[in-house]
């Protein structure tokens, strides 16, 4: 244990505590249960020195079995009588929520026993909760408070595939519209939508029917949708048709599928839009017939509704107050998680400049969360938008996230093979490469080499190195995609760590990379 102690107070009820701070009362035979007895002997008399400690220390205000998000704040009084304990609080707000399940996923940590979690009561623990809360600050739950919390128009995060993007968008909707069972593009009201989002759950929305019986009539099957009958009802589908041709092939036609609206019996007059099919339409005005387009066409597909809606969407938020019908005025949060797989780079800059464009028109209250893995895109809208923040997002090995903020003279656009090259020369200076850094060491190479136009990035090896295929052998073997338990590589020895300095020394040395600079603390820069 470290030493340190804080109040944990379970309430029974949700409504236990309103507002940042407030009054309550707890049966005094409930105070100093679960406490384990060294502890009580501070505080079970009550008395005043008991009570003045008590208010000293930091608290957990939570509720039970973790219905409600816990807070951390201080008790500000406490009056005792024959029967009850009556305290005041007050919430810190420098400390973000704990979201539900966060004090059952550390329980070990803060001295919570499971049956706690299932009565109302008032104990002492032993935890540090400063440390605590700085390893919360470190998961994709704390990152998620912190974008939330940040007064910027755009945050656009950099993240390499795989690092949790998907995730955070979730965690961040869940933060912003809690009580909302919706799958990202479907709210009951439109007007209660705090949040839109595209990302990884927005394409679960969309399935293919491949008629496998027959192989004629392949469709792209939508689940059931309230924004896309709206956006088709209100703009038809122009507007999507125009958008997804842009980033695929002019002929490339989607043709969604429209069924009527019955209830008790009778049609209602509204239409939904459950499948859409796609043809080639040729020169004499026919087409192909129905086709399965590939999974990056699916892909671009899925983004030009996306993309669509949004237009229209700003387009009514930009309304005059007085005519505007308010049905999206809720709207706080958009989230863009990565819309350009398999685009070339001239679609890619092209969708980044009209993402900003539309991001430069909206109310200025509407915020946006961009994240992507691809450098190009990232660049593009750095130069295009204004009023924003820009990250980094990290996961490292121990499953904990950093979001590293560029600010100042390093607030701006970066180079990927740079941002690389940066990671790798830390985890020199500090003696840590692991197996991941001859991945990202590959990677260099192979954006060295494309830049510099040779055929392979083996030919960097070609140097002074002296036995090219050992050091070629000890890369592959560090950084090849490996799936199964029974392939997987032991860690690098001490020998084949000092490779990973050798071969970066080799890039900077012998292909035009600038000079290493190292700071106060022997850091390269």
């Amino acid at each position: 244990m470290s030493g340190q102690l804080y109040n944990l107070i379970m309430a029974s009820v949700p409504g236990f505590y309103s507002g940042d701070q407030g009054e309550f009362t707890i049966p005094k035979d409930r105070f100093l249960e679960y406490t384990e007895d060294a502890i009580k002997g501070q505080f079970q008399s009550l008395d005043q020195n008991a009570i003045n400690k008590l208010k000293s220390l930091p608290t957990i205000f939570a509720v039970e079995d973790e219905v409600a998000d816990a807070r951390i704040g201080k008790i500000t009084d406490i009056k005792v009588n024959s029967n009850n304990l009556r305290a005041k609080y007050r919430f810190d707000k420098d400390h973000y929520p704990l979201t539900r399940g966060i004090l059952k996923e550390h329980q070990q940590k803060l001295g919570i026993d499971d049956f706690e979690f299932h009565r109302g009561h008032w104990a002492v623990k032993e935890c540090d909760i400063s440390d605590f809360y700085e390893e919360y600050l470190k998961s994709l739950t704390g990152i998620a408070h912190k974008l939330k919390n940040t007064d910027k128009k755009v945050q656009l995060i950099y993240a390499f595939n795989g690092t949790g993007k998907t995730r955070l968008s979730r965690l961040l909707k869940d933060l912003i519209a809690p009580k909302s069972d919706d799958d990202g593009l479907d709210p009951s009201e439109f007007s209660q939508q705090k949040i839109l989002y595209y990302n990884a759950f927005t394409e679960d929305l969309f399935y293919w029917d491949n008629d496998l019986d027959f192989d004629l009539e392949p469709k792209l099957k939508i689940q059931k949708n309230k924004f896309i009958d709206w956006i088709l009802k209100i703009q038809g589908d122009q507007g999507i048709i125009e958008n997804f041709q842009r980033y695929t092939d002019e002929k490339l036609t989607p043709q969604f599928i429209g069924v009527d609206v019955v209830q008790d019996g009778k049609k209602t007059g509204e239409k939904t839009y459950p499948e859409v099919t796609f043809s080639y339409k040729r020169g004499d005005d026919t087409n192909s017939g129905n086709i399965k387009i590939s999974k990056g066409e699916e892909s671009n597909f899925i983004w030009s509704i996306f993309y669509t809606l949004l237009d229209q969407i700003i387009t009514i938020l930009n309304e005059p107050e007085e005519e505007r019908t308010g049905q999206f005025d809720g709207l706080e949060y958009v989230f863009v998680d990565d819309p350009v797989s398999s685009l070339d780079e001239n679609h890619l800059i092209e969708l980044a400049v009209n993402l900003a464009e539309l991001i430069k028109s909206a109310p200025a209250h509407l915020k946006f969360i961009i994240t992507t893995h691809n450098p190009l895109f990232y660049n593009v809208l750095y130069n295009e938008v204004n009023s924003k923040k820009c990250y980094l997002l990290e996961k490292f090995e121990d499953g904990t996230f950093a979001l590293l903020e560029k600010d100042g003279d390093s607030n701006k656009s970066f180079s990927y093979h740079l941002y690389l090259k940066q990671i790798i020369e830390n985890a020199i200076a500090d003696n840590q490469i692991e197996k991941f850094h001859f991945t990202l060491l590959r990677n260099l190479y192979e954006k060295t080499a494309s830049f510099l136009g040779y055929a392979k990035w083996q030919d960097l090896l070609e140097t002074a190195l002296g036995d090219k295929d050992a050091y070629l052998k000890r890369i592959i073997t560090f950084s090849s995609h490996r799936t199964l338990s029974s392939e997987e590589v032991r860690d690098p020895t001490g020998p084949e760590k000092q490779t990973v300095k050798l071969l970066l020394d080799n890039l900077i040395d012998n292909y035009g990379y600038w000079p290493k600079k190292e700071d106060a603390n022997g850091r390269t820069n």
